[in-house]
């Protein structure tokens, strides 16, 4: 849409405040520039959008996006600036934002870096003002990295974030343990491993009034981020991989190994941590051999049921109550707890896996691979070669990596034994998630045998065959 003579021209301002605590160049500095350009050149200021705290690297910015959008559908002639930097320090960026304006009609001005860019040494002037500014991004940027780089080296995090269970020493640089959350991080790892549940642990959280870094309530996933970390365990994040940290660990590397091991035998059933029913996950129909489910009647009584044969009439006698099960599943563990004690601890079965062993080809193949990779580096060998020779290398460490994990895990678990006399005398007392967890490790399964008068079998582990009827 054409304007007439002797109209003013209508200008919008942009105003960015640099992540950069040397730039960071308040808003409203920027704003009363802008503002004294637009009355020396007699524009009419019809908008002013800014984005705070926000890089000039990226030009995906909602502010950036209203300036352009103005100029493209008419509503404003100038875009005025504080600096040519302000728009963006990336040059691609900043040239097609140009080109973008000047196919609209309009033009960009800064406010504090006055160039006549109608002219072509104007131009070349503000090309050099942009190359300027990448040039001070880009530097800025590696001087960061290097910072980084060496933190990293010290077994220093590349920041100084918080993270639950340690407060940020700012004078030495470094995580000191926290003399209040330390201690339930700790405790959350242990319980968890124990076999209490990341909901139940959330629950008692938020009811003792422990809240997040951010001051909100647990979740169950935020609870698994933080938990999952190698923070605690003494290790640092850095470019997708966890190293050696130089902070002091809150827990062991066998506590952290049985916490990993618990949470990939809930991932592998899922449904069974949040169950209300104690043998979710164990209960099999002794006739075509599905998973059983519970159920209850009006919440008045409860059962567990086949619930493939329900619907598909493949055998009588569906359902059986939960507390016939459960109460055999408890004659059980006591009669098997009771055969336990008499067994001498000393004839408890070790660990199968040979942990330090394992230490040693992890870091045989980890040897390896540093070798190729500095022969690469050196141009010792070609990038196709390195391929070949890493890639069987690299499954080989990983299918170690996981052995060590699991045997490390398997060290630090309890022995089945304790585990049985403690269900056995704790049974009443123990939530059940935490009963369900220790029959997970001592039973296959508990079968039910509809057709057989609901005969009930248990399983001990190893021993369950599944059915294929």
């Amino acid at each position: 849409m054409s304007r007439g003579r002797g109209t003013r021209q209508r200008a919008i301002l942009y105003l960015r405040q640099s992540t950069f605590r040397e730039e960071s160049i308040s808003l409203e500095l920027q704003e009363s520039a802008g503002r004294e350009h637009a009355a020396r050149h007699g524009y009419e200021v019809v908008g002013v959008e800014s984005d705070p705290g926000l890089s000039g690297r990226t030009f995906n910015r909602p502010g950036v996006a209203a300036v352009m959008d103005a100029v493209q559908r008419g509503a404003a002639d100038v875009i005025v600036l504080w600096k040519w930097s302000r728009l963006s320090r990336n040059r691609l960026d900043w040239y097609l934002a140009a080109d973008r304006t000047q196919e609209a009609g309009g033009r960009i001005e800064s406010a504090t870096e006055p160039i006549d860019t109608s002219t072509s040494i104007g131009r070349l002037s503000r090309g050099m003002m942009i190359e300027i500014a990448a040039y001070e991004s880009e530097r800025a940027g590696d001087q960061w990295r290097e910072a980084q780089a060496r933190r990293v080296k010290l077994g220093l995090t590349p920041h100084g974030k918080a993270t639950f269970g340690y407060f940020y020493d700012r004078e030495n640089g470094i995580h000191v343990p926290d003399p209040v959350t330390g201690p339930i991080l700790v405790d959350l790892y242990r319980r968890f491993a124990a076999g209490e549940t990341m909901y139940g642990l959330c629950i008692w959280l938020n009811s003792q009034g422990i809240t997040t870094l951010h001051g909100k309530r647990w979740t169950a996933g935020n609870l698994i981020q933080i938990l999952d970390k190698e923070f605690a365990v003494g290790r640092i994040f850095y470019h997708g991989q966890w190293l050696p940290g130089a902070h002091e660990p809150l827990i062991t590397e066998a506590e952290f190994a049985a916490y990993r091991q618990a949470r990939k035998r809930r991932s592998a059933a899922p449904r069974t941590e949040a169950s209300e029913y104690l043998l979710s996950g164990l209960t099999k129909c002794g006739v075509c051999g599905r998973a059983l489910t519970g159920a209850a009647a009006r919440g008045r009584w409860w059962y567990y049921r086949c619930y493939s044969a329900r619907f598909s009439g493949a055998h009588q006698g569906v359902q059986i109550p939960t507390h016939l099960v459960d109460d055999t599943v408890r004659a059980w563990v006591e009669q098997e707890a009771k055969f336990r004690r008499s067994v001498p601890v000393e004839t408890a079965p070790k660990p199968t896996a040979d942990v330090a062993a394992l230490k040693r080809t992890v870091t045989q193949h980890e040897t390896s691979l540093s070798r190729l990779t500095v022969q690469l580096a050196e141009n010792i060998i070609s990038p196709d070669a390195y391929r070949l020779a890493a890639a069987p290398l690299e499954e080989k460490l990983g299918a170690a990596r996981n052995a060590l994990e699991a045997g490390t895990a398997e060290e630090a678990a309890p022995p089945l034994r304790d585990a049985l006399v403690s269900l056995a005398d704790d049974w009443d007392i123990l939530p059940v998630t935490h009963r369900r967890t220790l029959l997970h490790r001592a039973l296959d399964a508990v079968t039910i045998d509809f057709n057989a008068d609901k005969h009930i079998e248990i399983y001990p582990a190893g021993t369950y065959t599944p059915s294929t009827g």
